[in-house]
């Protein structure tokens, strides 16, 4: 079964630099020069008004294509003023979405009775982020907390290219060592048309580990460590093609294949870890993804909806496949605004598996990722067909604001965004396990949780989470999560 990494270099270094400027920072005062101020932004008349001209300001890297392929309208469209915020607003949060830009404006300049210049106004993000890694390996923050295992510690560096040649693609090149020793290389080209439409991606990672979860105990991982060799070594490859005709869907076909193997002493401890008490596997994938995007913000939704379905085979029958099953899976997420500052938001997550038999090495279930119970997260509950529900009652404590960082001489970190949220919540799932239940007892019965928790959202997609849990059996905790909660 696939290890779950919480990397957590990344946040934990701008979760301490944020504070450490926002204790220093200060509030941005009435000197901040404004772009553009269209003063007769004329909403003073409903005649249908034509887009003449789209000017683009700020864009010193990023290319006015991939700006103007996120737009809810063209030039020559024909807009009326009263439904230009409504419009503007859309735009925003689809420019928002592509994680380009901190910032991101759009307006208009009405020219006469008839015409309108519309101003797309930006700030651009720091791009290339090469960072040591320092990172806790464990399947959530919270996991690792419980045990305070300084052995599970990853360190190495990482550098990520976001924004490639001012086209939105992504470079990514990884090499880690420690608890988990890998490298790896990514590369994301989301446009290889002048339609906009198709793009692809390419992956590649070799790891290997001292220490394998070989089994899972009363709903907990049991680990096999090795302290001179690797009890576990991946290599894995894969191939994304991506169809996105419009703003709001998106088709990826993906290939892939994957080879596994372990120590001798892993098998003897868990004969089902591979397939026919195997020591190594290895197979081709094979995954259709289908995603609908309607959320405001995708970093920390409060509006819209967003849907996804994926089908996967594993193993396709060439060089011998060791494994042999399909899966589908799905997830629905609703954001609404109930008024004041009250939103509510839910999620529905499913996965249902073919009738084979599935190695402990593949299978899924709950406490893997974002598939959790909150209240549950020193727990697993393993299972290749599952059902979750999360529901999510939120009041805004803080709208957005900034803090200018006058001692920041880079002007991409210097403004400092933040807002807090509270919310109250509960969550359902059930997990069906025919083959590791016996010794889990969690799996084949529902479970269920409430709590209450406070969110700190800032910039560059960065969410803080500071939750009181409770499950079903009266166990309590404060967890901490890197992500918004639905």
């Amino acid at each position: 079964m696939s290890q779950q990494h919480s990397s957590t270099s990344i946040i934990i270094f701008f979760l301490v630099f944020a504070f450490h400027v926002a204790s220093r920072a200060q509030l941005p005062d009435s000197t901040v020069k404004v772009l553009i101020q269209p003063t007769d932004l004329a909403l003073q008349d409903s005649f249908p008004k034509i887009v003449t001209d789209i000017i683009i300001i700020g864009n010193k890297i990023t290319r006015s294509s991939v700006i103007l392929r996120e737009l809810t309208f063209h030039k020559g469209d024909t807009l009326n003023p009263l439904l230009f915020e409504r419009v503007f607003t859309r735009s925003e949060d689809n420019l928002l979405n592509t994680s380009l830009f901190n910032s991101a404006h759009v307006t208009a300049l009405v020219n006469d009775r008839n015409s309108a210049s519309v101003y797309i106004i930006l700030a651009e993000r720091w791009y290339i982020f090469p960072f040591p890694i320092f990172e806790i390996v464990d399947r959530n923050f919270n996991e690792w907390w419980r045990t305070k295992d300084f052995s599970k510690i990853n360190y190495g560096g990482i550098i990520t290219w976001n924004n490639f040649r001012g086209r939105n693609e992504t470079v990514g090149m990884t090499l880690r060592m420690g608890y988990t020793q890998r490298i790896s290389f990514f590369y994301s080209i989301p446009f290889i048309s002048k339609q906009q439409k198709s793009g692809l991606s390419f992956a590649f990672a070799y790891s290997r580990n001292h220490e394998t979860a070989f089994e899972s105990d009363q709903n907990d991982l049991v680990y096999f460590k090795d302290h001179v060799n690797f009890s576990r070594k991946d290599i894995s490859a894969s191939v994304q093609y991506t169809y996105r005709k419009g703003l709001y869907q998106t088709h990826v076909l993906e290939a892939g294949f994957k080879h596994a193997e372990v120590e001798d002493t892993v098998v003897k401890l868990n004969p089902d870890f591979f397939s026919h008490d195997q020591k190594s596997e290895k197979y081709f994938i094979a995954r259709y993804i289908f995603r609908i995007e309607h959320r405001d913000l995708v970093a920390y939704p409060l509006q819209g909806s967003y849907f996804e379905t994926e089908v996967t085979k594993m193993g396709l029958g060439l060089l011998k496949d060791d494994i042999d099953f399909s899966y589908l899976s799905a997830v629905y997420k609703r954001y609404w605004k109930l008024g004041g500052k009250f939103y509510f938001s839910s999620s529905l997550y499913g996965k249902i598996s073919d009738s084979n038999p599935q190695p402990f090495y593949n299978i899924g279930g709950l406490g893997f990722g974002s598939i959790y119970l909150r209240g549950y997260e020193y727990y697993v509950v393993l299972g290749n067909r599952y059902g979750l529900l999360k529901t999510n009652l939120k009041f805004e404590l803080m709208p957005t604001h900034t803090v200018h960082a006058g001692m920041i001489p880079l002007e991409k970190f210097a403004t400092i965004p933040y807002a807090f949220y509270i919310n109250v919540y509960a969550d359902a799932g059930y997990a069906n396990d025919d083959r590791y239940f016996v010794k889990n007892s969690l799996a084949n019965s529902w479970l269920y949780s409430g709590g209450a928790g406070i969110d700190l959202v800032t910039y560059y997609d960065l969410v803080f989470r500071l939750e009181f849990s409770v499950n079903k059996f009266g166990e309590s905790g404060i967890f901490l999560h890197f992500s918004a909660p639905i």
